[in-house]
């Protein structure tokens, strides 16, 4: 092992003791490369910056889950970095899909009865969802409301994409069978 990499294991594992010094200086060691995926990614100094930040809170929060085996302290990092960015592209694909929506819809006022029947059939939808195993309805919550593909589902719960799948199958069904009564 290199003594680059070895110095930033050693820090890695003493931030997952809570070593604020020892983060501080993965944060001086790293930051450079980090900060250059952020940007190659989203193109954007502002989310650059909100990814960076968030890419070394999960760091702070998931040092001790590090297995010098699987690859470089870098090469870990850099793998947060990227799923955060791209959550930040999702995000802003849907704010963009959401707005083009809400503009191509705007003229189309439902009537008062259409109202009334949307809003009894999202309170059962919602007592239904409540009801739900919570690994379902997270599961359909973040493939259905918030976009994820099922292999970004899978790695968003750190589950097999076997299990996450099924996850969301069996909370439809669930939900099909709540709703149909």
């Amino acid at each position: 092992m290199a003594a680059r990499e070895s110095m930033l294991v050693d820090q890695l594992a003493k931030v997952a003791q809570g070593d604020r010094a020892a983060f501080s200086d993965l944060y001086q060691q790293t930051s450079r490369a980090v900060y250059g995926q952020c940007m190659q990614l989203l193109r954007d100094n502002d989310e650059a910056n909100d990814v960076l930040q968030e890419t070394y809170i999960q760091v702070w929060h998931h040092a001790g889950e590090y297995h010098a085996d699987r690859g470089s302290v870098l090469t870990w990092m850099m793998s947060i970095c990227r799923y955060r960015g791209l959550d930040a592209l999702r995000r802003r694909r849907r704010d963009v899909e959401f707005d083009s929506v809400a503009q191509n819809h705007a003229c189309e006022k439902p009537g008062p009865m259409q109202n009334a029947g949307d809003m009894v059939d999202r309170q059962r939808l919602s007592d239904c969802l409540r009801d739900l195993d919570e690994r379902y309805r997270n599961s359909i919550e973040m493939a259905y409301f918030r976009g994820f593909t099922h292999q970004e589902l899978a790695v968003a719960m750190g589950q097999p994409l076997g299990t996450t799948k099924s996850w969301v199958r069996r909370g439809l069904n669930v939900l099909r069978q709540c709703l149909g009564s």
